[in-house]
């Protein structure tokens, strides 16, 4: 049952958490109670196992009982059936080909590699592009670039190679984690319309859409989706100024949940303001209560707002 889609849709996509009970096990359940309440808030789709996701933690069983959960919820039984973006990159070509070929069988629409980078000094241009040229050949999904330098030992890659990238068919788009906008921008001059260029976090999403971005895959969204579609769509009806003012109203929390506190604060606010969250799976630790308290104080002013736009 590989999902359907072969061109990505712009918009917000939430870099869904992998969600635990107190015994460190999967809690599927919470996961589609998290999906379901997605689905109406106007996000375009889904990203799983990624960073966000504590793929690093997974076995492959229990990504194969994700997988499997998610479409169930995000696909086969939704009202409004969005695309399922699984990460799938590995240590080795061969391991990340196997995970694209899991996550088709279970029905994703798209895999995420992040570079190899257990061995960063060996990973130049010419063996990052072997490697997703291989994995693009092979895969059954189009494939979606993930440069993301923090999570892969520092490896940035080059607008050059994702260019380079970019004329392989089977490899559609990139979501760029580096916070460069200059680099974004050069992308989306250099490659061609059809590849989808998206930012990685919502503290810059309006200069990214500005830049030629077509949305964004952004952690804040899991706990403010509705927000974080607004700044879309006010830079979409051209309320700049409006737009402006939200995109400085989401950096403050953005970076608590992100660069800040990591997958514990995007938990630990969930669990404030959804009710549900849970803890990170060992050996990462839950927030502290200063830092919760610290947290909650940039939760507050985009809480309220939500509920606004919920309600709008």
């Amino acid at each position: 049952m590989p999902g359907q889609a072969t061109i990505l849709p712009g918009g917000i996509y939430p870099p869904v958490p992998t969600f635990f009970d107190p015994d460190q096990q999967l809690d599927l359940l919470t996961l589609q109670r998290h999906l379901r309440r997605l689905e109406t808030s106007g996000v375009a789709g889904y990203v799983l196992m990624g960073s966000n996701g504590e793929a690093v933690h997974l076995d492959n069983e229990e990504r194969a009982r994700l997988l499997a959960a998610s479409y169930e919820t995000a696909v086969r039984s939704a009202d409004n059936p969005l695309p399922l973006i699984a990460g799938c990159g590995a240590q080795s070509t061969r391991q990340t080909i196997a995970y694209c070929e899991q996550a088709a069988h279970y029905g994703a629409s798209f895999a995420l590699i992040l570079p190899p980078s257990y061995y960063p000094r060996r990973m130049d241009d010419v063996a990052l592009r072997a490697h997703y040229w291989a994995v693009a050949d092979a895969s059954p999904l189009p494939i979606l670039i993930y440069n993301m330098p923090s999570s892969a030992a520092g490896i940035n890659l080059s607008v050059d190679l994702i260019c380079a990238l970019a004329e392989h068919p089977n490899i559609v788009g990139v979501k760029d984690s580096s916070s460069d906008i200059v680099k974004l921008m050069q992308l989306v001059a250099r490659a061609e319309p059809t590849f989808r260029i998206f930012a990685g976090s919502a503290d810059i999403l309006l200069p990214a859409l500005v830049g030629g971005a077509i949305g964004a895959v952004a952690a804040l969204a899991n706990v403010f989706p509705r927000t974080v579609c607004r700044l879309q769509a006010l830079f979409e009806q051209e309320k700049i100024e409006e737009a402006r003012i939200l995109q400085a109203q989401l950096i403050p929390a953005n970076s608590a949940v992100t660069s800040k506190y990591g997958v514990a604060g995007l938990k630990a606010a969930l669990e404030h303001c959804v009710g549900y969250g849970g803890v990170p799976r060992l050996p990462l630790q839950p927030l502290t209560q200063h830092e919760q308290q610290a947290l909650l104080s940039t939760l507050t002013p985009l809480k309220a707002r939500e509920v606004s736009e919920d309600e709008g």
